[in-house]
């Protein structure tokens, strides 16, 4: 077991009920370390990969003499190299993630930092590297992949850190896509309201860089519903301003809104082969961590 375990924002009960999947990216990855997910470079693991043209001062341990005995050529047997997986929890620490309804016990922003906690254990137990990064806009905390006590730092920062001002998920995640970053894969917990181009953007700056990209959406279920009955007044949390409405009018065109703003994120993830999973606070955290589990394995490539 992994030090660091007792944070509120890891339970057991749910770690017991997820698949036996491993955290995983779908394409190579590049680590630091030799681990269990493919690379994209040659090395010398038990899985045979291609032939090379032997030259001079080759280590002739490795010629493949079944091939010279039937060619008469001299060739080089190469293998899959194997390395860590390097990944990125990406938090959004915004003022609108600490929204929490009469129907959730906990505030947006506080079940995203137990999916990420989570995840964070998952990557660590099975020895890959876990990283994070919370942002809102600009980047609040950002810990580089790595192990040794990491875990306990995760949990300390999401713990301590307050949901406060905007969201810009460009200037929030633009550490990830310097030449310091090795490519791995980036998990982002975001109620994601920000315009779709703006995510489109980032998103593509990720993967230019080349990190495979999980989007995990979070929604409150007044989000999904607008589930007022009264008329109330609305207050923006990242300095929108307020308005006194009555909900029943509204909702259909909420809805739809809604609605609208889910195809544009799967159409982004879909066009560019990322995972995409949508979750709600009022779920147990087993199930969208089951979800995204299943969805990392996925169409790999």
């Amino acid at each position: 077991m992994l030090h660091g375990t007792a944070s509120p924002l890891i339970r057991p009960a749910d770690l017991a009920r997820l698949h036996s999947l491993e955290v995983a990216a779908r394409i190579v990855v590049e680590g630091l370390q030799t681990g269990a997910h493919r690379s994209p470079h040659k090395g010398h693991s038990v899985d045979f990969a291609d032939h090379r043209p032997y030259v001079a001062g080759d280590d002739l341990r490795h010629l493949d003499w079944k091939v010279l005995g039937r060619s008469d050529r001299l060739v080089l047997k190469r293998y899959e190299a194997e390395t860590d997986l390097g990944c990125t929890l990406a938090v959004d620490g915004s003022a609108s993630m600490g929204y929490k309804g009469e129907r959730s016990g906990l505030s947006k922003y506080t079940y995203a930092a137990g999916l990420a906690a989570s995840m964070a254990y998952l990557t660590l137990q099975q020895q890959d590297r876990a990283g994070l990064v919370i942002f809102a806009e600009k980047v609040a905390i950002e810990y580089k992949p790595a192990r040794t006590d990491q875990l306990s730092r995760i949990c300390r920062a999401l713990e301590a850190h307050q949901p406060a001002a905007g969201t810009d998920a460009v200037k929030g995640l633009e550490h990830l896509v310097a030449p310091a970053y090795h490519k791995g894969l980036v998990l982002v917990f975001s109620d994601f309201l920000a315009d779709p181009e703006t995510i489109r953007d980032t998103l593509d700056r990720l993967r230019h860089r080349g990190h495979d990209i999980a989007l995990v959406w979070v929604l409150d279920p007044d989000e999904l519903d607008l589930g007022v009955s009264t008329v109330s007044r609305f207050e923006g949390l990242e300095q929108d301003g307020t308005l006194t409405a009555e909900p029943r009018s509204l909702r259909v065109a909420y809805a739809a809104e809604v609605a609208r703003h889910r195809l544009q994120l799967q159409k982004l993830c879909r066009g560019r082969k990322l995972a995409f999973v949508e979750c709600h606070t009022s779920e147990a955290f087993h199930l969208p961590l089951n979800r995204l589990l299943v969805a990392l394995h996925a169409e790999r490539r």
